[in-house]
């Protein structure tokens, strides 16, 4: 049995921010969901790796583009 490591990403707010932010997590290992509500949206990324240290790279990558998202708006 191979070894499997997850960390997930939760993040809420506007609807035009998430948009940006689902954008930005499609790619390999990730998988997005998302939940509209009255106050804006929910965003979940759940990225899984058998490599744990892959993880962590693709985890510090989103976190830096989200902080970009949230900078410029």
């Amino acid at each position: 049995m191979s070894e499997s490591h997850e960390a997930t990403i939760q993040w809420s707010g506007s609807v035009s921010m998430a948009n940006q932010i689902l954008e930005v997590a499609q790619r390999p290992y990730c998988e997005t969901l998302s939940e509209e509500h009255e106050d804006g949206m929910h965003v979940s990324v759940i990225v899984q790796h058998a490599d744990l240290q892959s993880l962590r790279d693709i985890v510090d990558a989103l976190l830096i583009n989200f902080a970009e998202i949230e900078e410029k708006n």
